[in-house]
């Protein structure tokens, strides 16, 4: 049986897959299998499924692999969503990109698409950010009765200590130090995705994350975008909208024209992505012909000896065979974060 861990970017996803991981391990074993794209999942559900036992994996885009395991009851679902307005300032933080990048890539669209399908999964639990924030001990209890899982208050506690914010730290400082003496220059914006690979935890992970910070940081312009993109999801799941500011002069028309088009641009930039994402295969196919590297650069994991440089496709290969990868830590205290990917 495969955990799907699929919340939202930023959401919480990390510390529900460890948590799940750990509730798992308490009751027998899981293999814990990281972060899988839906191509990879497929190719491991092809190669194990007859396997038995718990898996547990991490992952954000829909796929159909993954609605044919949850229609076969081979997985179970587990999500977890945040207000959109903080998951954008986040993600701009975890990858050190700008608003514009980030909607020019079309992940503010992905945010939507991606909800939209794994809350339409039957038997997905779906949990509150901001809940689990404030309440992890009856969050990991939520999580353990939808496992079928036996466990009392006391031992609910004990694992949000396990996972707590400031056992996080430690692990990140634990990390840094090890990169650098590995020779890392942490100061490179293309170093910003290095990660743990027994923990999953990247070495920058934690970050003020308290609700409602994107106020202090959107500007007008970015203000507009989001509440046309946004606000109709925040209603329905009862976020305070306030998205724009009362007192917001009425855009000019050349003002609203560019927001059109870069709305547009970000629309076919999801689209665009959402279609290679089904059709893999091809999508490398048309990159091979116009000349488009078909190597994607993903997280990069830490060396666990010295000086050593790990391969990130060793962490995909281990999984595709069906071998262990450890999974990630981290819930945050109420105005920390501590979340990957």
């Amino acid at each position: 049986m495969y955990v799907l861990c699929a919340g939202m970017y930023r959401a919480c996803s990390t510390w529900q897959y460890e948590v799940i991981a750990h509730l798992l391990d308490r009751s027998g074993s899981s293999d814990r299998l990281g972060y899988l794209t839906g191509e990879e999942f497929a190719e491991h559900y092809r190669l194990n499924r007859q396997r038995g036992g718990w898996s547990v994996l991490k992952s954000h885009e829909g796929d159909r692999s993954f609605t044919r395991a949850i229609a076969n009851q081979d997985a179970k679902v587990v999500y977890a969503h945040r207000d959109i307005r903080d998951v954008v300032f986040s993600l701009m933080h975890k990858r050190g990109i700008s608003f514009e990048e980030i909607l020019r890539q079309g992940m503010i669209h992905q945010i939507l698409v991606n909800d939209r399908f794994w809350k339409r999964q039957p038997g997905v639990l779906v949990q509150r950010y901001e809940d689990l924030v404030s309440n992890p001990v009856q969050g990991i209890i939520e999580l353990a009765k939808h496992l079928e899982v036996e466990i009392t208050r006391e031992e609910a506690e004990e694992i949000a200590n396990e996972y707590s914010f400031q056992t996080n730290r430690q692990r990140t400082q634990e990390l840094v130090a090890r990169l650098k003496e590995q020779g890392v220059d942490l100061s490179d914006p293309s170093n910003l995705q290095y990660y743990d690979q027994k923990t999953l935890l990247h070495w920058n992970h934690l970050r003020e994350g308290r609700p409602g910070n994107w106020r202090t940081q959107a500007t007008p312009q970015q203000r507009s975008i989001l509440s046309r993109l946004c606000d109709q999801w925040l209603a329905a799941h009862d976020y305070p909208l306030e998205t724009q500011e009362p007192d917001q002069p009425l855009p000019s028309w050349s003002e609203r024209l560019s927001e059109r088009t870069s709305l547009s641009k970000a629309w076919l930039a999801c689209a665009l992505r959402c279609l290679s994402l089904n059709h893999p295969k091809c999508a490398r196919a048309v990159k091979r012909m116009l000349g488009i590297t078909t190597k994607a650069k993903g997280a990069t994991p830490a060396s666990v000896h010295p000086k050593h440089r790990v391969d990130a496709g060793s962490t995909i290969a281990a999984s595709a065979s069906g071998g262990k990868t450890q999974g990630q830590h981290g819930l945050p205290a109420s105005s920390e974060e501590a979340f990957v990917r």
